[in-house]
């Protein structure tokens, strides 16, 4: 189960990107305010003097008499309507009473410069009252008790406070579930880890599908993963090895000596000598190739790769075996394409001349060899020895890749069983793979290298 606990920085974080999401909500909704009310005041303002306009064309057309009529009438009937007052060029009210016009004086002594006044209430209506002057002098003044601003303030507020709530709900959620997403992610890699630590080498840690930042970071932590893994395997590889098969030519080596140190025939001594020395190299040279083997399975030498052309290498490894293969009777044939890979170079060596190594052992005297590097794929390169031996069965060529693994005479054909453990992980180190067929007769090994 997920903990519920996070990091106090990233809920900080997360708090302080909501207060700026809910200030920048409030700025909007204030903007939007300012700008509602604006647009209502303009339209109230203009049609406040439509209205009298319309009235300075019936004093014009109909006549004084006319206009206080309809006016007085107007005021009389409906007094909750917009308030109308008529002043003579004397100030004196005509129609109506100034008192009743919050305003009306103001209004009348700036009636020159078409006043537009706007006067809260205490109740929240507002009251627009406009002035406009007659052609004798006289002037008409026109008062609105208007609700609507507080009603649109009202609305804007309810929503502002719904969309606030809405707002810092998501913003919560949002961030509960981002905690959880990430939590679940981190406590996988910590169950993963101690797992681990448990002994449970082979745990990983669950990949999602989809691609994102924290799905490669569950990746990367699987392949490191991986790489320890090898690590640990191929170090584990080479001490395993060493205990096993480093035992008993050491044993020999040991009671050889002892031999000839309690021998007094002098060719018995020698003989005795020769032969510790001759397990101490076969010791020493099963250690190396454990040693080769270790580092390739575990990767070790990624680092000290360069830009290898595979064929000039090829070339040099057969001048160095041609002169093997004449003493056994046999003929080296190459065939050789320029191809150019990023590998190591030193151990790419060992694989390939355990090839030839192995070509050389099994093959009769009087037979051919053929060694073959052609290119693999876009970026990649294949060699190929061939030979004309005995071959390996389709059904041993799988363990024939194991350490340790001799299909041959042990006697005949001495040896560790490491060449082809080695050129298969020198193949698995440069992304590539190592095939074992038939030549018809014989054995066609491939060894198939991508580069980087």
């Amino acid at each position: 189960m997920t903990p519920w606990i996070s990091d106090r920085r990233a809920m900080l974080a997360g708090v302080v990107a909501l207060g700026v999401v809910v200030l920048a909500f409030l700025g909007a909704l204030l903007w939007l305010q300012f700008r509602v009310m604006q647009v209502h005041d303009r339209e109230t303002f203009e049609a406040l003097y439509r209205e009298l306009e319309l009235r300075r064309e019936v004093d014009r057309f109909a006549g004084r008499e006319a206009l206080e009529i309809g006016l007085a009438t107007r005021v009389e009937l409906l007094p909750a309507a917009p308030y109308f007052a008529l002043v003579d060029r004397r100030g004196a009210a005509v129609v109506g009473r100034l008192a009743d016009i919050p305003g009306g004086r103001e209004a009348l002594r700036t009636v020159a410069d078409r006043p537009q006044l706007r006067l809260p209430q205490d109740d929240g209506i507002v009251n627009f009252t406009v002035a406009l002057p007659l052609d004798d002098g006289a002037t008409v003044i026109l008062s609105r008790r208007d609700p609507a601003p507080r009603e649109i303030l009202r609305s804007l507020g309810l929503a502002g406070l719904v969309g606030m709530l809405v707002v810092i709900a998501m913003g919560l959620w949002t961030g509960f579930a981002f905690n959880r997403f990430i939590l679940e992610h981190v406590s996988n890699l910590a169950a993963t880890a101690r797992r681990i630590l448990r002994g449970q080498s082979a745990a990983r840690a669950p990949e999602r599908q989809r691609l994102d930042a924290l799905g490669a970071l569950t990746g990367t932590f699987n392949e490191m993963l991986d790489q320890n893994e090898a690590l640990v395997s191929g170090l584990r590889t080479v001490t395993e090895s060493l205990a096993h098969d480093l035992r008993s030519p050491l044993i020999r080596v040991r009671r050889s000596i002892s031999a000839a140190r309690d021998s007094s025939d002098p060719q018995e001594r020698e003989t005795q000598l020769a032969q510790a020395e001759s397990e101490a190299s076969r010791a020493l040279q099963t250690f190396n190739a454990l040693v080769d083997l270790g580092r390739a399975e575990a990767g070790l030498s990624r680092d000290s790769m360069e830009d290898v052309d595979v064929g000039a290498l090829a070339i040099d490894l057969a001048e160095l075996f041609e002169p093997i293969a004449d003493e056994h009777g046999q003929r080296l044939e190459c065939e050789v394409e320029a191809c150019r890979v990023v590998a190591h170079r030193q151990i790419l060596s060992q694989a390939i001349g355990n090839l030839l190594e192995n070509a050389i052992k099994y093959s009769p005297s009087g037979t051919r060899l053929r060694l073959q590097v052609r290119r693999y794929g876009d970026n990649g390169a294949e060699v190929s020895v061939e030979d004309e031996g005995p071959g390996i069965p389709e059904h041993a060529r799988e363990q024939a890749l194991r350490p340790f693994v001799r299909l041959g005479d042990p006697v005949s054909r001495p040896g560790v069983g490491l060449g082809l453990a080695i050129a298969a992980a020198v193949a698995r180190l440069h992304r590539g793979r190592l095939l074992l067929e038939s030549a018809n007769p014989g054995l066609r090994v491939r060894l198939q290298l991508k580069s980087g």
